[in-house]
């Protein structure tokens, strides 16, 4: 069951949550309205972990996940060198003459626990590509829970390629996973169905 809370204003900010499975719920969905229906049909996904192995599954997961509409998918560990992050140069770099349409960044946002009481704060981060560093990912989600139960934190932003704007994002908590493959699947599938109802892909 899907449950979304529209508030349109002057920047076309759409806030929403939605349950997307018993353990797993998305939050603070953002979308820019004058890119809905567009069809991206090109798009380069960035894992941004900590762990080499994490960003692949990542990556490897949406790839997959994104290739069942049609579209073409390029993964940056396949693209970039090892040892090199994404930014404006390398992107220029690697990918200037491959027509990607949008960079699709997925950002481990940590773990949390709680007790009783889901008392985290949390902040969007409406910046563009360009000026977005893997580095700041440990304060896209700032938790404040308390013991028993583990809570993994991931956001997905999407960017257009030509100004480097975002155009679509959203937070997911996937509550006491078994492994990071469960959390994957379950957060791919449902940000990519969403892509999909909302026409930026087909």
């Amino acid at each position: 069951m899907k449950k979304f809370l529209r508030l349109i204003q002057s920047a076309s900010i759409i806030y929403s949550v939605f349950s997307c499975s018993p353990s797993t719920q998305f939050s603070d969905i953002y979308a820019d309205e004058s890119f809905i229906g567009k069809e991206l049909k090109k798009i380069l996904v960035v894992g941004a972990a900590k762990e080499e192995w994490k960003r692949k599954v990542y990556e490897n997961e949406f790839r997959s996940r994104l290739m069942f509409y049609n579209v073409e998918v390029l993964t940056a560990w396949q693209e970039i060198p090892k040892g090199q992050e994404l930014n404006k140069d390398t992107f220029e770099k690697y990918f200037k003459d491959k027509n990607v349409d949008a960079v699709l960044v997925i950002i481990a946002a940590g773990e949390s626990t709680f007790k009783t009481m889901y008392s985290g704060a949390s902040s969007n981060v409406y910046v563009g590509f360009y000026g977005f560093y893997f580095s700041t990912a440990s304060v896209y989600y700032n938790a404040g829970y308390m013991a028993e139960e583990t809570i993994v934190h991931m956001g997905t932003n999407l960017y257009e390629t030509k100004e480097g704007k975002l155009i679509w994002s959203a937070k997911s908590q996937s509550y006491e996973p078994e492994n990071t493959g469960d959390v994957v699947k379950t957060v791919s599938n449902n940000v990519v169905n969403e892509l999909n109802r909302q026409g930026f892909i087909k």
